[in-house]
């Protein structure tokens, strides 16, 4: 699925962000939990201090414990393992029905020749509140730090790109055919957009010079290329009708005639061709098919002398919106196909109704794939004398007003259909 720019940004933002906050956010937690286990070990140590300076100080009236605070023992033997080093216990202290989690610390004590071990607590309670409430708080600021970032980039990211669509939407208006310069931004701000309008107009620039160039060929071929064929017939009509011409020399006229004339026909069709391609047939109005077609067969009926037998179903009063001349030659190109191509004894079926013309005739066996004889010079049948540009004109004129062209050939019957929905 195709997705802009800010979107696929967007994407990998709440891809990647959401991971490296997550791992950052382990690592506060493993951080702030070391911090606060260090925390409770120097306040051990210090109430340490504190305690047995006080008891040295007045060891009479010295209060030898105090729940949840500290325990001075006498002569009391405690396991050599468990002390100077910080350990977890509980305590059932006075007032609370359960027991409460601590951190001691025990150590051992001379004093007036006597040993004492002394054991201080902090609570681990009050720790444990705190790194949860830090950790809550840094959790919800990573929370509120992703949202901020998605928002800014998604808005700087239409700011930024902003001359960036203005620039595609000129490009998109851009007609080649009427010649237009298009007016883009010199300055945007940003370096790159800025070298981006700048080649953009310079092919532009380049892109109107070459259609013009190749338009005005194609308009001056036209007259250029016809003229000298024009004379080359004109010159074998006076030799055919030259006194003591040889039977073979009326052949080989003859042969040169022709080949004459398909030249003419090929240079005139790939003109044609030419001008479709550039657009030089801009102008459309409403046309009645049915009228066109009952024309073309019975200008084709009085051409040809072995016409195939015709069964057709018109309905009368069918208008499309094209260009006259590229609509008459659309149509007369299918027909002109479907007479030229018939068999002895055959026969074609023309059909026209809202949306659709369709035409069936008889035909020889065709040896190319049916798409491929919508491509320039492909023939169905070698052998055939015609210039294979009829159904390439027939194809490139279909696509400019978006018609459905179907072709297809089955039992010695060619079809070609014409949608004029676009099916």
């Amino acid at each position: 699925m195709i997705k802009t720019l800010e979107q696929k940004n967007t994407r990998y933002l709440l891809i990647w962000l959401p991971v490296v906050l997550l791992l950052g956010s382990l690592l506060f937690f493993v951080m702030l939990n070391m911090h606060s286990h260090h925390t409770q070990e120097r306040q051990l140590a210090l109430k340490q201090q504190n305690v047995w300076n006080a008891f040295i100080s007045q060891p009479a009236t010295m209060t030898m414990q105090i729940p949840g605070e500290y325990v001075i023992q006498k002569n009391s033997l405690l396991p050599a393992k468990i002390l100077n080093e910080p350990r977890d216990t509980s305590l059932l202290i006075t007032g609370n029905s359960e027991r409460l989690n601590f951190k001691a610390l025990t150590k051992e004590y001379q004093f007036n020749n006597e040993n004492y071990q002394l054991t201080t607590f902090v609570s681990s309670k009050e720790f444990l509140h705190l790194t949860i409430k830090v950790f809550t708080t840094e959790a919800l600021v990573f929370l509120l730090l992703l949202i901020a970032i998605v928002v800014i980039n998604r808005r700087s990211s239409r700011q930024l790109w902003r001359p960036f669509h203005r620039t595609l939407k000129k490009a998109g208006e851009y007609d080649v055919v009427n010649n237009q310069t298009v007016q883009l931004e010199p300055q945007t701000g940003i370096a790159e957009f800025n070298q981006l309008n700048d080649e953009l107009t310079n092919m532009i620039v380049k892109v109107n010079t070459a259609y013009s160039n190749q338009k005005y060929f194609v308009e001056n071929a036209s007259h250029e290329i016809q003229t000298p064929l024009a004379i080359i017939r004109s010159k074998l009509d006076l030799l055919i009708n030259e006194p003591g011409l040889t039977e073979k020399s009326a052949a080989l006229l003859g042969d040169i005639t022709e080949a004459n004339d398909r030249l003419s026909q090929m240079n005139k069709s790939l003109l044609l061709l030419a001008k479709i391609d550039n657009n030089q047939f801009p102008n459309q109005e409403q046309i009645n098919v049915s009228a066109l077609v009952e024309r073309i067969l019975t200008t084709y009926q009085d051409h040809y002398n072995d016409f195939p037998s015709l069964r057709k179903s018109i309905i009368p009063d069918i208008f499309i919106t094209a260009n006259p001349a590229l609509t008459e030659i659309l149509f007369s190109n299918v027909i002109k196909n479907a007479v030229v191509h018939n068999i002895a004894s055959g026969f074609i079926k023309v059909s026209l109704s809202d949306n659709e013309f369709s035409i069936e005739n008889s035909g020889d066996t065709i040896v190319e794939e049916p798409e491929q004889l919508f491509e320039r010079f492909r023939k169905g049948n070698i052998e055939s004398k015609t210039t294979g540009l009829g159904l390439s004109l027939v194809r490139q004129i279909t696509q400019i007003y978006k018609m459905g062209l179907h072709y297809n050939y089955k039992n010695g019957i060619h079809y070609v259909i014409i949608n004029f929905g676009g099916m």
